[in-house]
């Protein structure tokens, strides 16, 4: 598996970013996997980063009112849920689905940035009174009224 740098690239840097690094990792964890290493490090960095990089995206979410947020946050959690249940059998000693797991999240990865982060990006950069992409407002903060 190939890191190619701004392979997922969405126009906000902040998103491309998290992004490199996501597939940089997920890299790491294939060939951690490969080598027959014990990748539960490996893994558990990947499971941190995705909840560091889905708490930034579902941010700029709320704080933009990004009109279909529940779905992506709900794409969000279905990942997560399957990266610790890999880890759950990971240490019990099932490897099988942690062989599987950096090409299938790579897979979905690729479907999810071009279409869902794809369409916050260009939500993001649409212009709004007050808002940027990479600083939205504060959360109880209201942007100023547009006219």
């Amino acid at each position: 598996m190939e890191c190619t740098s701004g392979r997922y690239a969405v126009g906000v840097a902040s998103i491309d970013r998290l992004h490199e690094e996501c597939e940089g990792l997920l890299a790491q964890l294939t060939e951690a996997v490969s080598a027959g290493a014990d990748a539960a490090v490996m893994l558990e960095r990947l499971r941190e980063h995705l909840v560091r990089h889905f708490e930034h995206e579902e941010a700029l979410m709320a704080t933009t009112g990004f009109p279909p947020a529940g779905c992506h946050q709900r794409e969000h959690a279905s990942v997560l849920e399957v990266v610790v249940e890999v880890q759950r059998r990971h240490a019990q000693g099932d490897g099988d689905p942690l062989s599987r797991l950096p090409e299938a999240v790579l897979e979905w990865f690729g479907i999810h940035a071009t279409s869902m982060d794809a369409a916050l990006a260009t939500w993001l950069n649409a212009p709004r009174a007050g808002m940027t992409a990479e600083a939205p407002p504060q959360a109880g903060c209201s942007a100023p009224a547009a006219g």
